[in-house]
């Protein structure tokens, strides 16, 4: 509990460090705007982008995006090379990778370790979830399961939920479980939770989907409250990378993303708002 409570205390400061000042949330241009916005960066945040894409097209007609995904790595670089006028990030950026980078965090997500819908257990804690995937526990039976042979699922290195899986539960370490298997993309993941009764794997909270069963952790299911409240301990800042070399027309966007109607739809797909 005191762990979930710092780390929360943590994401606090980041969202105050790195999002729009205090205030009156940003209101969305009615001007008339044109021009092409290029995106690219993580998986997570690809969806939730051109949802609320969609929506900015509606007032701005004009306006052409091109939303790419490839990674939280690939849209941290493409900002410092230059190639694209916003990336997408699921995790907090490390001081080196902020340097020259603006952070607009638009939602929080809660990350959800979730199994297979035939698994009968409810509730991991953190140092078994860790033994996990660190290969010191391999089969369900070790921990009050059926005698089943665990197969833990990991997202690919460049993906944001992967560095803040590895960060908030192997303490920055890579999993090392024997048999590791890999999934690209969330869906990917939900896919191979859902069709493997042995699997265990990990998605943001807008990725849950019927045929997977979540876990609490620590005693503390995963929702909204528990994680505004710290109480749940796997939460994660998703965001919208700006540089130098952004578009003016980037700003809109983002100031769009964060008014009452942006937040609105960021609610409904699923994530939770930061206004």
């Amino acid at each position: 509990m005191k762990k979930a409570i710092f780390l929360w205390a943590i994401l606090l400061l980041f969202l105050s460090a790195c999002g729009p000042s205090a205030g009156a949330p940003p209101e969305a241009s009615n001007t008339p705007l044109f021009g092409e916005l290029t995106f690219a960066g993580s998986t997570t945040v690809q969806p939730l982008a051109g949802a609320l894409g969609e929506a900015f097209q509606e007032r701005h007609p004009d306006v052409r995006l091109n939303i790419a995904a490839g990674g939280t790595r690939v849209g941290i670089q493409a900002i410092h090379d230059g190639t694209v006028d916003i990336g997408m990030a699921s995790r907090a950026l490390s001081a080196e990778e902020a340097q020259g980078i603006t952070v607009h965090v638009i939602a929080l997500d809660v990350i959800a370790i979730v199994v297979h819908p035939s698994n009968p257990l409810d509730d991991l804690d953190m140092e078994t979830l860790a033994a996990i995937y660190r290969g010191e526990v391999t089969n369900w039976n070790q921990i009050g399961g059926p005698d089943l042979e665990i197969a833990p699922i990991a997202r690919e290195t460049s993906s944001g939920t992967r560095g803040a899986f590895d960060e908030l539960v192997l303490g920055g370490e890579e999993p090392v479980a024997s048999g590791l298997l890999t999934a690209v993309t969330a869906g990917d993941m939900a896919a191979m939770v859902a069709t493997r009764p042995g699997a265990i794997g990990y998605v943001g909270f807008g990725n849950i989907t019927s045929n997977l069963k979540v876990l609490a952790i620590d005693g503390v299911a995963p929702s909204s409250e528990t994680a505004r409240s710290g109480e749940y301990p796997l939460v994660r800042p998703l965001s919208l990378l700006t540089g130098p070399l952004s578009q003016p027309l980037a700003d809109e966007f983002i100031n769009f993303v964060l008014s009452p109607e942006g937040q609105q739809i960021v609610e409904e797909a699923g994530w939770i708002p930061v206004r």
